[in-house]
């Protein structure tokens, strides 16, 4: 028998998906278990598995999908899935008093080598300015809106090569800390740019959207000049936003400077 701590996590979880409306109250009755049967990879096609089964392979799947290995996925819940159910519950809940830092305090590690902001070093890295043949298309895990017009969605959008890779395991990674329905709300999914060949704003020097390694979102809510005071992105609950493009060696203004905490960057501050 599973006990009430897991069973209440994976309401929270099926509810934070969009799967499930109802209470986390540890009773896994018949809307949980409804709920539960949107997530078609569970069981895995041929078998046939008991509630408990479910459960615990619902765990495992979300394990594999944050890069735990629970060391199978076969719905038994022994000390493999025990051990990566704590560290799951560690990034899909983190407790905002224990990872939020002050803008300024982040200094990420660079597992791609992204160059330094100056022109040289990124063309030799990322191709000269309005050289097409540098870009590509990458295809977002859930569907986003253009923040200037909501009612157009985008599956896609044109980057440079270099960084389409790592796009993607970001977004990835965060549709499934968050779900689409805690996306949605958080404005994660307000796309506000990332190929743009022009001037920094109030500069002299390309914006790093010329070489299309830039991206913002939510720009409304996120303006250049504002600090953490009004920037929503400020707030802990995107914390693991930021921390998953932080993995990547992405640089946000708003964590390393404080404004236009809308804009995320493959380029390095110094």
């Amino acid at each position: 028998m599973l006990s009430e701590e897991i069973i209440k996590f994976v309401q929270r979880d099926l509810k934070k998906r969009g799967y499930y409306a109802g209470k986390d109250d540890g009773d896994f009755g018949k809307n949980s278990q409804a709920a539960l049967a949107k997530e078609t990879r569970i069981p895995p096609k041929g078998k046939v598995w008991n509630l408990d089964q479910k459960i615990a392979g619902y765990i495992q799947q979300r394990c594999y999908d944050c890069h735990l290995n629970p060391k199978g996925l076969d719905g038994n819940w022994g000390p493999g899935t025990q051990a990566a159910f704590d560290q799951l519950i560690a990034i899909l809940e983190p407790k905002p008093e224990e990872v939020f830092v002050r803008p300024g305090e982040v200094n990420p590690p660079n597992p791609n080598n992204w160059p330094v902001q100056n022109m040289n070093d990124l063309n030799a890295f990322f191709g000269k300015i309005g050289d097409y043949s540098q870009l590509t298309f990458v295809d977002t895990p859930y569907p986003m809106k253009l923040a200037w017009d909501k009612r157009k969605v985008i599956n896609r959008f044109s980057c440079n090569k270099k960084v389409a890779d790592s796009i993607k395991r970001v977004l990835t990674k965060v549709l499934a800390h968050y779900g689409l329905a805690k996306i949605q709300e958080l404005g994660l999914d307000l796309w506000g740019g990332c190929h743009n060949i022009r001037l920094m704003r109030g500069g002299t020097q390309a914006s790093m959207h010329s070489w299309a390694i830039a991206i913002d979102f939510d720009p409304i809510r996120n303006q250049l000049k504002w600090g953490s005071d009004k920037a929503e992105f400020a707030k802990p609950e995107y914390v693991y936003w930021w921390q998953c493009w932080e993995e990547e060696g992405w640089i946000s203004l708003g964590r390393s400077r404080n404004y236009d905490w809308m804009h995320v960057q493959a380029a390095r501050l110094s």
